[in-house]
């Protein structure tokens, strides 16, 4: 079945566009998120845009994933990321449809239609990024910091192709809740089952205290007057040949050996919390990951957590520069519990200068790493990194 997604998204796609083209209808061209193309009638609409980032960094262009790392030191110039993005729906607002290009490392990283005609009650077959963790939900575009945390690499299930059921139930007030059930293919981007046939299933419960869905961005850019925040819980079991995932697809974590079909059963949950309020926003998870290695008959257990905080402090200093932000940021995991002073450490502070929101700003951060995993008496790091994120349409 999940071989035959990319197929599956064609012919449920296809079928829309021709039906909107039976009779004969005027176009017409706004400026949205990106270029958007409509029909007068709205039976279709088509939005474009293109998102570069632009990074300079020393020593290294992101954390380092072993011992080797921490002996090359050079100066990063180049581009971090480069997408096409395409999304809109057809016939009715509510048949959705979204696809996302890398342009660099030339994968196609989403592909997915979606049903969204009921709130409570919605349906997405595809490729996308598993909505398990907010962090990595979080578009690289509309990042608080300028790339994502350090237990990032370690717990993200990342892209993953399969089917999802989702919605909002909104009992009034405090009583609105956020679900994901999704089941998906469990090998990462681009590729399907594995020989063991084996399926990945991820489940993820939302509380919105405040009676509003917080959504999936960084930084308090639209000043909430009220206090919004949400409260998750998300776990996910997968047997497969992975012990990790990224845009690159599947790989192993540090000190893992390349496995054999259904060699690793992994298990995760996190606890997550987040709030935007006047100019402050907040994002914190915890995670837990078991590594069960049916081959050598071993299970590792790692932990980790972090927590962001950004303020714009014009809203405090009328002075300050009401485009500035700055954000401060912790972040740590254990690769295994059973092991003394194993655990690996990150410090960032950064600033962040909108000139367009979050479609044009520029980036400078500062991190401290420690990594006690690499070398028992530990290896220690400083970063230091600028960039410029733009969307170009």
């Amino acid at each position: 079945m999940f071989k035959n997604l990319p197929i599956l998204f064609l012919i449920l796609i296809i079928p829309f566009v021709l039906f909107s083209q039976e009779e004969k209808k005027d176009f017409y061209m706004t400026k949205g998120k990106g270029f958007e193309f409509h029909l007068l009638d709205d039976t279709y609409l088509l939005q474009i845009d293109f998102r570069g980032q632009f990074r300079a960094s020393f020593p290294h262009s992101n954390f380092p994933s072993s011992e080797d790392d921490f002996s090359d030191e050079e100066i990063f110039l180049g581009i971090s990321r480069a997408r096409i993005k395409m999304g809109g729906y057809v016939i009715k607002p509510y048949y959705k449809f979204y696809l996302e290009q890398d342009v660099r490392g030339g994968n196609l990283l989403d592909f997915r239609a979606e049903i969204e005609k009921l709130s409570y009650l919605k349906l997405r077959v595809g490729q996308w990024k598993a909505r398990y963790s907010r962090e990595r939900v979080i578009s690289s575009g509309q990042q608080t910091g300028l790339e994502r945390s350090l237990i990032n690499r370690v717990f993200t299930i990342d892209r993953q192709q399969g089917i999802s059921l989702y919605g909002n139930l909104d009992g009034g007030g405090a009583a609105n809740f956020n679900y994901w059930v999704e089941v998906l293919a469990g090998s990462g981007r681009g590729a399907g089952l594995g020989d063991d046939e084996k399926l990945m299933y991820m489940v993820r419960t939302q509380w919105n205290p405040n009676g509003e869905d917080l959504g999936f961005s960084g930084s308090d850019l639209e000043f909430h007057e009220k206090f919004v925040s949400s409260v998750a819980i998300a776990g996910v079991t997968n047997t497969s040949r992975f012990t990790r995932f990224s845009t690159s697809g599947g790989g192993q974590l540090y000190g893992f050996e390349p496995g054999a079909d259904g060699q690793y059963k992994v298990d995760q949950a996190l606890f997550e919390t987040a709030f935007k309020y006047r100019g402050l926003s907040f994002d914190q998870e915890f995670h837990y990951k078991n590594i069960d290695d049916k081959v050598n008959l071993k299970e590792t257990t790692l932990i980790g957590n972090y927590f962001q905080v950004g303020y714009f402090f014009h809203y405090l200093f009328p002075k300050f520069p009401k485009p500035m932000e700055i954000f401060a940021r912790q972040a740590f995991y254990n690769p295994n519990i059973d092991v003394d002073n194993d655990n690996n450490y990150e410090y960032t502070f950064g600033v962040n200068w909108f000139f367009k929101g979050h479609r044009n700003k520029l980036t400078a951060d500062y991190s401290y790493l420690k990594f006690n995993e690499f070398n028992p008496e530990g290896n220690s790091e400083h970063m230091f990194r600028l960039q410029w994120d733009i969307s170009i349409f």
